[in-house]
């Protein structure tokens, strides 16, 4: 089943002093490069499309990704800022009927993973990850292309801007607890969004080898 990845990777940073957060470090890699690295599989996925905010993001990224086969895409400018419109934006460029949608603040996150929640869109309009206590990753999702098209489509025209949003409009959404989709969801679906965050993942590269994290299912 080919698939269109889609990194949003244009967020402003605020909690980790306004860097941009692609080419923050974890693992000894800025973390765009270690999601490429961690997620693109051939087996999966036919293109990838990073999403970024503006053309100076799209600039420095265009940079530091030239010897990856990469398109990067700039918000949509007609709606607010915020990661539905980073989604939409992504889903609206993609050519494949799936596509796996991930932030760039999930350094650790797999192609396992991936694939599990693309073959479950056989059965489901959108694949969510949840937590036992009922907490979501919608940055972390995967969707029927067209049916996310128009589901965040009408969330952005109604003023919504979470990128929880388009399940409101969705037939068949289904949330799929995040131990069937790792063992070791702890480490796999690590976010990087504070400096303290930061230091976590480094601890988890500096406590696992290199090796170990590769095979993490």
């Amino acid at each position: 089943m080919k698939s269109s990845l889609i990194i949003l990777s244009g967020g402003l940073g605020r909690r980790v002093n306004f860097q941009f957060k692609p080419f923050l470090k974890v693992c000894g890699k800025p973390l765009i490069k270690l999601v490429l690295e961690r997620l693109f599989s051939e087996e999966l996925f036919e293109e990838v499309i990073v999403v970024v905010k503006n053309d100076k993001q799209k600039a420095m990224l265009e940079e530091a990704l030239r010897h990856f086969k990469v398109r990067i895409v700039e918000d949509e400018k007609r709606f607010e800022d915020g990661p539905l419109v980073a989604i939409y934006t992504g889903a609206k460029h993609a050519r494949m009927e799936y596509v796996f949608i991930v932030a760039v603040d999930y350094p650790l996150m797999t192609a396992d993973v991936a694939k599990k929640m693309l073959l479950k869109l056989k059965e489901c309009d959108a694949v969510i990850p949840e937590w036992p206590n009922g907490f979501i990753e919608p940055l972390v999702s995967a969707y029927r292309r067209e049916k996310l098209v128009k589901a965040s489509y009408k969330a952005l025209l109604l003023g919504m801007r979470k990128a929880r949003a388009p399940l409101e409009f969705l037939e068949r959404p289904c949330l799929v607890s995040v131990f069937s989709l790792s063992k070791n969801p702890e480490i796999v679906f690590t976010n990087v969004n504070t400096l303290e965050d930061l230091l976590k993942a480094e601890k988890l590269c500096s406590i696992l080898s290199d090796r170990v994290l590769n095979i993490i299912p």
